[in-house]
């Protein structure tokens, strides 16, 4: 288990175990995972893409854009600086796998081919987002948070409809005041809105695509 590992698992448990983390443990958590990050998640970034990068006859910034469970997404800018990078081109969000030359030991990992919730109710409406998060936060919308609240469905210690900001999972908005987990994987969320459907009654039809 690597450090980072270790890290998101001990939080996770404080969290199942309804442990409330303070202001100074979540500031010295973050720190850490910065530190890990830079120290060993970057260096092994910095090899991997070395094989590729160096066909490359000129200079460039690339700029990565990563969320869990989602397409990786990485995009070429002009300027030299990071402080507002310019989008000039999305180069591939689902790059191909990469057969190192001969000589380098570590090797390339590439994403998984991207996965799509698609989601048909029984009057044939189909939500099918271009992130999973944004299918499920579309769903209970439509079928009405309300609803969805009393059954006190939970990840992590942390309730899927909240009125409160997690200190450490995401979150998205679904309304002022009404914010969703989704600090998930793809197939989890499936299994929430399977959940979902089958204690309403409500017949849905959900697959990853």
């Amino acid at each position: 288990m690597t450090k980072l590992e270790q890290l998101y698992n001990s939080i996770q448990n404080l969290k199942e175990l309804g442990v409330q983390l303070p202001d100074k443990l979540i500031e010295e958590t973050s720190r850490i995972e910065e530190e890990i990050i830079r120290e060993e998640i970057i260096p092994k970034v910095k090899e991997a893409i070395n094989p590729v990068i160096t066909q490359i006859q000129r200079e460039l910034v690339l700029v990565v854009e990563y969320i869990p469970d989602e397409p990786l997404a990485v995009r070429i800018t002009r300027k030299r600086s990071f402080s507002a990078p310019e989008e000039i081109e999305v180069i591939n969000h689902n790059p191909k796998p990469f057969t190192p030359k001969k000589g380098y030991s570590v090797p390339l990992h590439s994403k998984s081919e991207k996965t799509v919730l698609s989601v048909r109710f029984p009057d044939g409406k189909v939500v099918s987002e271009r992130f999973a998060y944004e299918t499920l936060v579309k769903c209970i919308s439509i079928i009405g948070y309300e609803k969805i609240q009393p059954l006190n469905m939970s990840r992590a210690g942390v309730p899927l409809i909240s009125n409160k900001k997690d200190d450490y999972y995401r979150q998205t908005e679904l309304k002022p005041g009404v914010l969703v987990m989704t600090h998930s994987s793809t197939q989890d969320k499936k299994q929430q809105l399977d959940e979902i459907s089958r204690r309403l009654n409500l017949n849905l039809i959900v697959d990853i695509v």
